[in-house]
């Protein structure tokens, strides 16, 4: 365990190497939030303990479908949320790019 904040930054829904149409916005964030959750845990973290999540976008239309995984993901906590519009992402066809905060000293 550490006491300063661990960041886990650049999750993606989709693979790079893929061919074929990319999945959709809410598919892209259960995988980000699944890859997020298995990097956490590596370091002895769970989704819950997240204390900031911050969204990189293009566009939000549809963002709204993500909530309910956000909600199962989360379960009670409430991270500080934070919503950054982009012009575009490294890999085409990334609608969501998920950077996940815990800080231990808020736990």
């Amino acid at each position: 365990m550490t006491d300063h904040e661990i960041h886990v930054r650049h999750l993606t829904g989709i693979d790079p190497g893929a061919t074929g149409k990319p999945p959709g916005l809410t598919e892209q964030c259960r995988v980000a939030l699944d890859r997020g959750a298995r990097a956490l845990a590596r370091d002895g973290y769970r989704l819950e303990d997240v204390t900031r999540i911050i969204f990189l976008m293009r566009d939000t239309d549809g963002f709204p479908s993500c909530f309910p995984l956000l909600r199962d993901a989360f379960g009670t906590g409430r991270p500080g949320t934070t919503l950054r519009l982009v012009t575009e992402f490294d890999s085409p066809g990334t609608l969501i790019e998920i950077e996940l905060v815990v800080d231990p000293a808020q736990i």
